[in-house]
């Protein structure tokens, strides 16, 4: 900007400094002027220069912000005021000296939650007040919570849980090689069924079955008869889920037997939760292999 008297709009400037006071008739007076000096003019500079060292600067220190984010604050919140400033409609207001300093307060504010956040303001007014509901909280620094005695959890895998589990995929495998399954298709089946999807379907009462006939080349029924013998429904668990909550116990019950001896031979009598099924309507069906 530019400090010295311009005659280039209006009538010449004031040779004397013009005094801003913070009531409406004067900031009136300083904007008409403005109109006619623009806004590299003398009254200009000086209005924006009370601005920012009366209205936004301590605002910031209110806030508690010091160094490079006091001053990153004051630059945003004067650059809000002087858009206001701007603005026709302030001219009409009936306390346009409370308008700038909303203005400016809600500029410094963005600008504290954006530093607490990383990240720009709209977004950290957002995170600010579900952390205020007790949805969240502000981000807090590495170094501040280790020298604050706070260690990174442990992100290895617990081998007792790895082996537990190995151990069950075994238990699986050969309960379906005791129901007639090579070794080496009993593990396919088992490590595809794993891999089924698992979000539910109200269309369906099991999903991905016919995806897992695909997989393993296998016919519709009897990938269907694997799924629900291995993985079961929320109605009625299969073989897996029963092994993880009731243990080994499970392999000697009569039904889990019959479920298994079914997903091999179309013709032994369907389990259970197969009479509920509907037919599979006169599709040629293959020989199990």
């Amino acid at each position: 900007m530019n400090n010295h008297p311009t005659t280039g709009r209006g009538s010449a400037s004031p040779t004397a400094p013009p005094r801003i006071t913070r009531d409406r008739q004067a900031l009136l007076h300083a904007l008409a002027t403005i109109d006619a000096e623009g806004w590299e003019g003398h009254t200009a500079t000086v209005l924006l220069q009370y601005v920012r060292n009366e209205v936004v600067r301590p605002l910031a220190i209110d806030a508690g912000l010091r160094g490079a984010a006091a001053s990153q604050a004051e630059a945003t919140g004067w650059e809000a005021v002087w858009v206001t400033l701007t603005k026709p409609s302030l001219r009409t207001a009936a306390s346009p000296w409370g308008v700038l300093w909303q203005v400016a307060r809600r500029a410094v504010l963005g600008e504290v939650v954006a530093a607490r956040y990383g990240t720009e303001e709209r977004r950290g007014r957002r995170l600010d007040a579900a952390a205020r509901s007790g949805e969240g909280g502000p981000l807090a620094s590495l170094d501040s919570l280790a020298s604050a005695g706070w260690e990174p959890a442990h992100t290895d895998p617990d081998p007792v849980a790895g082996m537990a589990w190995r151990e069950l995929l075994v238990r699986v495998d050969q309960a379906l090689v005791d129901a007639g399954w090579e070794p080496a298709t009993a593990t396919r089946i088992v490590d595809a069924v794993l891999c089924m999807p698992t979000t539910p379907d109200p269309r369906c009462t099991l999903v991905g079955w016919r995806l897992l006939a695909v997989e393993l080349d296998l016919p519709p029924w009897q990938a269907r008869r694997l799924a629900l013998a291995l993985r079961g429904t929320s109605a009625s668990p299969g073989l897996i889920p029963r092994l993880l909550t009731a243990g080994d116990e499970v392999l000697r019950d009569p039904s889990v037997r019959s479920e298994l001896n079914g997903t091999l031979h179309r013709l032994t009598t369907s389990p259970p939760f197969a009479t509920a099924t509907a037919p599979e309507r006169g599709r040629p069906q293959r020989a199990a292999g």
